[in-house]
Formats: structure tokens, C-alpha cells, sequence
């Protein structure tokens, strides 16, 4: 009967249009939820077609067709936190859940007691390990710091820029290296180095530079006799070399200039010291002015455990560690799939592949049609809140005009029943 009908299109309608005002409750309820993406309600009629003929055109009602997750960009907003990530256009975080992966785009990402940088619930964030020239060292795996350090380096060249008198007098006698004093005594001037041994202990090369006629110079490096096993406060010269300027106080010749020197426990090191290129003014200089040096520098360093992580817009984390160094870790994995709507959420902003959504495709970020990276800002939810109030009010009407219908067809029922009284 069309009654009977008519309250079975009713209840359709007053099922589905609760689904949708809970999809749509659900968006409202996370709309300060990071990361979070609305979704919507789609409906779909019901025909009678198997019963054929006009009556097989007659609706049964509405049914949910799907409910879409809507991945279109949310905004964007600093946090000045280094492990708050966002993407800026399309694909996912790759984080691990046991055996198997699960995709987000909430880059709330924290830092755990273990080393692991994981999200809230503890998914690990996935990324392809670095050599220190940046070259991928392995395949994805969980992104860990526990245990990194920067190893100590040798120091193997040292540079010193600076001016040299030109008519500071000649040394009687020439340079004396009997002791520190005597060293001292006997250059017109003198300057040091801090230097870093295979161990990453500093030590101080002290540079002795003294006048042998016009324009020409040598060069003499000490050490602490103690720093290598000797008597402390002994000096011991470990390298010299000679320095010429031409007429326009550049450097015309340098010759030697290294220290070879075994420090206590180390391993023996050469130190080239680079004090300039012939017709330059890119280290020392002879001019009138007295002597002075303006620039040091060296290539070696002490071990230094890790203080922050950064990551780039390419995805690259790059460990600072607390002896001045930096150097790339991990290159965070993006996903990327052929149809993102197909993905199956799971909670947690957490989303699984699906045969709709096809497999993730794991490339970098910055590449195969996958967004950048935005270091210290988090994406925001993507509702729309005033859109989310006006589908609200529609869904709302809706659910009242279907109750209507149920109210009619309860009242046309009733009298015909009432026919035979």
C-alpha cells in the first residue's frame, strides 16, 4: 500500500538525515582538532525497479551513498616549535602502527624518552636515514635519535688572516724556541691557534712570526710540550715555514707552514696552516700598521652530544649539536595517493589505504607532486564553521520535513482505519 510506502520514505529520510547532522556534528566537534579533515554526507535514491512499469519508478526513499573526507588544504600557523610540521599542498606523513603504515596530516610530532619522534599516540614517524653529505644511507625506517652524537674531527687545516709590520725590526740573534719566554722574546709577534686532536680535546698551536729582511718572514709553531706527553710548560716546535710579501703588502711566496705533532692518547695529525695565495689580500698582510690578526679559523671539532632538530622544506631533519655542528639525519617519507578520498579513516586523524584510495606511493616531499614541508606551524582543521551551521540548519529542516511525512502518512493511515467504524 502507498501509505505503508510513504512511512517507509520517511523513516529513510529521518535515518539518513541523522547520519548526516552526526557527520556534520563530528566536523563542528573538531574544528580546533589539527590536522583534522571535514567530511560530508552524500545521499542516494532508492527506486523500486524490480517491480517494473510505472510502479518501478516510484522512490523508496534516500540511503546514504557515501560520507567524503574533503582533503582540501587547511590554513597554516606558526608555533615556533621545531617538531610541528605541516604540509603545504598534497600528501601524507608516513608514520608506523606495527607492522603495517598509517597516513596524516597532523604534524604534531614530539619527541620521545627513547629517541623516537612519534605522534600523540605514540606512531612513529617514518624517514630514510642520511649520510652527513646528505646522500640516503638507507630506506624508510622509524625516525630515531637516540644515541647521536657528533664524533670529534682531527683538525687538518687552519687559516689566519691579519697584518704583519712592515718595518718592525729585525730580531738579533734570529728566533730562540729554548722556551715559551725565549720565544716570545725573540718574534715581533705572536699568535695562536685552538686546534682539535682525533679525540676532540682543544689544544692551543701558538704561531710565532719574526722579520729576516725585507718583505720576508719565518714562521714557527709551538705546542705544550705537556699536551704531548712532555714537560708541561716546555715549549716544542712542531712545524715552521717562511712567508714573503710583494711591494703591495700582498703574499708573494709561502713555503712549509705545517705542524706535525702526536698529541698525548691521539692520533698524530698535520696541520697545513694557509696564511694566504700569492698576489692576494685573503690571509696575511704587510703593511705599516702594527701586527694583528683579525681571522681564525680551523676545520676540527670536539664531540658534541645533540641539542635541537630542524627540518627544511624538502623534509630534511638536520641534527645542531653542542659543539657548533650540524649535519642531516633523516629525510622525512611523504605519501601520496591516486585517489585520497578512498582513504579509510581510523581515528586520531590516522587514515589507512584502501583498494579506493590505491597504494601509497612513498616518494620525498618537494617531489612527485607532494607538497613542502612548513618547519614550527601545524595545520588546522579545514571546517568551515559558518558552512558547517548553514548544513546544519538544512539538515535540521529536512529532518523535520521527513518527520512531517511520517506525521501524514500516520494520519491518512488512521483514517483509513477509521472508515469502518
Amino acid at each position: 500500500m502507498a501509505i505503508f510506502g510513504a512511512l517507509s520514505t520517511g523513516r529513510s529520510g529521518l535515518i539518513n538525515t541523522g547520519a548526516a547532522l552526526s557527520v556534520i556534528g563530528n566536523n563542528i566537534a573538531n574544528v580546533g582538532t589539527t590536522g583534522f579533515k571535514a567530511a560530508r554526507v552524500e545521499f542516494a535514491d532508492l527506486i523500486s525497479a524490480e517491480a517494473g512499469g510505472e510502479v518501478g519508478k516510484i522512490g523508496l526513499g534516500s540511503r546514504v551513498g557515501s560520507v567524503r573526507t574533503l582533503f582540501t588544504q587547511g590554513s597554516i600557523e606558526n608555533t615556533g616549535r621545531s617538531l610541528d610540521l605541516s604540509i603545504e599542498g598534497q600528501g601524507f606523513f608516513v608514520l608506523r602502527e606495527g607492522q603495517g603504515q598509517v597516513y596524516s596530516r597532523a604534524g604534531n610530532f614530539s619527541l620521545q624518552p627513547d629517541g623516537l619522534v612519534t605522534n600523540l599516540i605514540g606512531n612513529a614517524l617514518q624517514g630514510a636515514a642520511l649520510n652527513p653529505d646528505g646522500t640516503t644511507a638507507g630506506g624508510i625506517q622509524d625516525i630515531s635519535v637516540a644515541g647521536l652524537a657528533s664524533q670529534a674531527r682531527a683538525t687538518t687545516t687552519a687559516t689566519l688572516k691579519g697584518n704583519l709590520q712592515s718595518d718592525a725590526p729585525l730580531i738579533t740573534g734570529g728566533f730562540d724556541p729554548t722556551s715559551f719566554q725565549t720565544a716570545f722574546a725573540t718574534s715581533n709577534f705572536s699568535t695562536s691557534a685552538r686546534t682539535f686532536d682525533s679525540l676532540g680535546k682543544a689544544h692551543d698551536v701558538s704561531v710565532f712570526f719574526t722579520r729576516t729582511g725585507t718583505n720576508a718572514w719565518d714562521v714557527h709553531y709551538g705546542v705544550d710540550a705537556g699536551d704531548t706527553g712532555g714537560t708541561p710548560g716546555a715549549l716544542q716546535i712542531v712545524g715552521n715555514g717562511t712567508l714573503t710579501f710583494n711591494s703591495d703588502g700582498t703574499v708573494a711566496t709561502t713555503g712549509g707552514n705545517t705542524a706535525s705533532v702526536t698529541f698525548s692518547g691521539a692520533t698524530a695529525q698535520t696541520i697545513t696552516f694557509n696564511l694566504g695565495t700569492a698576489g692576494n689580500l685573503d690571509g696575511m698582510g704587510q703593511f705599516a700598521s702594527p701586527s694583528g690578526i683579525n681571522f681564525v679559523s680551523q676545520d676540527g671539532f670536539g664531540s658534541g652530544g645533540l641539542v635541537s632538530l630542524n627540518v627544511d622544506s624538502r623534509g630534511i631533519m638536520t641534527g645542531t649539536f653542542d659543539n657548533g655542528q650540524t649535519r642531516p639525519l633523516f629525510q622525512l617519507a611523504i605519501a601520496h595517493f591516486a585517489a585520497p578520498e578512498g582513504l579509510t579513516p581510523s581515528g586520531n586523524q590516522l587514515y589507512r589505504a584502501s583498494v579506493d584510495s590505491g597504494p601509497a606511493a612513498i616518494a620525498t616531499a618537494g617531489s612527485q607532486g607532494n607538497g613542502t614541508i612548513v618547519s614550527s606551524a601545524l595545520e588546522q582543521s579545514n571546517v568551515q564553521i559558518a558552512q558547517e551551521f548553514i548544513d546544519l540548519i538544512s539538515t535540521q529542516r529536512s529532518f523535520q520535513a521527513n518527520a512531517r511525512v511520517i506525521t501524514a502518512s500516520d494520519s491518512l493511515l488512521g483514517d483509513l482505519i477509521n472508515i469502518i467504524r
